[in-house]
């Protein structure tokens, strides 16, 4: 679905902090809107993104030392290029926009964004845990890990998970535990680089919600249930099915209003077969890499994002629920089934294929850069 701003053209300022790199995603949804003009500033200096056809300046600046060094850059590209509006991406850019969103000159160019308070209970797995077990949100059994305590004492089933406490890279630092003397001996011997939670395995599935919220209240969202499992057990999915399940959505509904939630997350979530119920795993308080998936289904999260933060009505959006493969789910899908490449209308509708053949330069680079780094 299109929608229109009042204005002939808008720039938008993507400033990309991450090395997980959702800023592409977030560019391949804007995109698909051509009254808006792209900017990108990225502490990373050949991210494929620079040869995009699809932004109107890419700049470099090294990674800063102080939060006030890289609101100082932002506020030269806003300047430079005369941009109309931030669309914080990572959790750094977020969580540093709403610390200082009251100190800077452009503070009324940036968008939705949840409170301090509410952003660092999101974004810290024990903090959550918490919050949830305070308002009556049904999640795992979890403990925040601290090497004095007696784990014989505060884990009384396994298997259990044990994760760093704020966010981790592609599910890096997850580990499944059988038994206690497993979760011992990786205690004794591994010298642990994180802060960590110890959390209850739940036996059933991962499942996902999507949301763009507003003082609470969701505005869009979708759900999506893995079907083609990614590289590690804990990451990303290569494929995903698009859903709806009532009763994981009023977990989410009630999650996101006592958070009193504005801007996106993405709620990984956990069906319990035991308990016949949904468990909220941990909230990602950031844009994320199925954004692409979510757009196939109907929803662009970074248009109604912007359109929200300007206060331009529009018309809500349903998505649909379909199937969606990105590169590595379609190359793998392929291998196990050779005629699908003959799926074309599914490839180019359903996949990330569609945004390649738009726009291949990138492309060639980041298979350039897989093989020179390999």
């Amino acid at each position: 679905m299109k929608y229109k701003i009042n204005k002939n053209q808008i720039s938008v300022l993507l400033p990309e902090t991450s090395i997980l790199n959702f800023t592409t995603v977030v560019v391949n949804c804007l995109s698909e809107q051509k009254n808006i003009n792209i900017y990108v500033i990225s502490n990373f200096e050949f991210p494929e993104l620079r040869h995009s056809n699809k932004i109107s300046n890419f700049s470099y600046y090294p990674k800063t030392k102080s939060e006030s060094e890289w609101l100082t850059n932002i506020e030269k590209e806003l300047k430079k290029f005369s941009i109309d509006f931030i669309i914080p991406i990572d959790v750094y850019s977020i969580k540093t926009l709403i610390k200082n969103r009251n100190n800077v000159s452009f503070s009324n160019k940036i968008g939705l964004l949840p409170d301090f308070n509410s952003f660092n209970i999101a974004n810290d797995k024990s903090s959550l845990a918490k919050h949830m077990l305070k308002n009556n949100i049904p999640f795992p059994k979890t403990f925040h890990y601290s090497k004095e305590e007696l784990l014989e004492n505060i884990v009384d089933r396994y298997p259990i998970l044990i994760k760093p406490i704020t966010e981790s890279e592609a599910g890096e630092g997850i580990v499944k535990f059988n038994d206690f003397n497993q979760l011992k001996s990786f205690l004794l011997n591994n010298e642990l680089s994180f802060s960590y939670i110890i959390q209850k395995y739940i036996v059933g599935y991962d499942i996902d919600c999507s949301v763009l919220c507003e003082k609470g209240k969701i505005v869009v969202f979708t759900i999506q249930k893995g079907i083609l499992s990614g590289k590690t057990e804990f990451g990303p999915n290569n494929g995903v099915e698009f859903l709806y399940a009532e009763k994981l959505y009023r977990v989410v509904e009630k999650l996101m209003k006592t958070l009193n939630w504005s801007g996106v997350a993405h709620v990984d979530l956990r069906y319990d077969m035991d308990e016949d119920s949904y468990k909220v795993i941990e909230i990602n308080p950031r844009f994320w890499s199925s954004l692409d998936a979510s757009l196939a289904a109907g929803i662009n999260f970074p248009y109604i994002y912007l359109l929200k933060s300007l206060n331009i009505d529009f018309v809500k959006p349903m998505y649909n629920h379909i199937k969606f493969l990105n590169l590595l789910g379609l190359m793998k899908t392929i291998r196990n089934n050779k005629l699908f490449i003959f799926n074309l209308r599914f490839i180019m509708k359903y996949t990330t294929m569609r945004f390649y053949l738009k726009d291949a330069l990138p492309f060639v680079y980041l298979i350039y850069n897989k093989f020179r780094n390999s």
